[in-house]
């Protein structure tokens, strides 16, 4: 594998190791995210919301949206959402929330970030968690992002990061690579995928060379967002980014 510091770990097929590391997980997904966040996940989410405002009647899109946990939040809160993922395993599962647990209606549609489906400045808002250092091509994915944003959107986009702080990163360490891969075990049992490692050795080791912080809003800025900030949560684990289109 090659490790770009600016672009995250990046080897031919990944796309495709990637869509076959999630339909692995599918099933466990919530569950693993939950542990993985130590139950932090839904504070990120309702920040998340915090920071998109008033979405009643807006048009909104979740992109790598996974089993639909931040696209169906965002439509208990007025939205009219899409949600796209690349992984149909995972669109299934989000579907299946929709009928048996009475979630809130989001279109669910099987798609790449990459090349969204959808005309230029189709939405009012635009989400996506942890799904950023599964790409090929980050610049590109938030360029599409903010293609498909209408002037005067907002874009948050969740993401790991490695905490700066260095009293917190040596716990941080030893649970992203130690607890974690433990856990994770009970599930992927050290399988390889693709002849590649693990699904939970790859969810942690997709964190090395990722861009966070003032990298990735460069990244924001140069695509062609008019203004982008971020903000660190649970000691540095996760960044949260809002961009904005003019």
């Amino acid at each position: 594998m090659k490790e770009d510091k600016q672009l995250g770990i990046q080897f031919e097929g990944k796309d495709v190791y990637v869509k076959d590391v999630f339909t692995e997980i599918s099933s466990y997904y919530d569950e693993m995210n939950d542990i993985m966040s130590m139950g932090m996940i839904k504070r990120w989410h309702k920040f998340m919301m915090k920071k998109l405002g008033d979405l009643d009647g807006k048009k909104c899109l979740d992109v790598g949206t996974g089993t639909g946990e931040i696209a169906f939040m965002m439509a208990s809160r007025g939205g009219n959402v899409t949600g796209i993922d690349l992984t149909p395993a995972m669109i299934e599962l989000a579907e299946k929330k929709i009928a048996e647990n009475n979630m809130p209606a989001v279109e669910m549609i099987v798609g790449d970030a990459l090349n969204l489906p959808f005309e230029n400045e189709t939405f009012d808002c635009i989400t996506s968690g942890y799904m950023l250092r599964n790409v090929t091509d980050i610049p590109r994915a938030v360029a599409e992002m903010h293609r498909v944003l209408k002037s005067g959107g907002v874009c948050v986009v969740a993401e790991l990061a490695r905490p700066t702080n260095r009293l917190i990163r040596p716990f941080y360490n030893f649970y992203m690579n130690r607890i974690i891969p433990r856990y994770g075990r009970k599930y992927d049992k050290g399988q390889s995928i693709d002849g590649r490692e693990p699904a939970y050795d790859w969810l942690t080791a997709s964190i090395e060379g990722f861009p966070y912080g003032k990298a990735m809003t460069d990244i924001f800025f140069d695509v062609g967002f008019d203004d982008a900030k971020f903000f660190v949560k649970s000691f540095g684990a996760v960044n949260i980014y809002v961009g904005t289109k003019k």
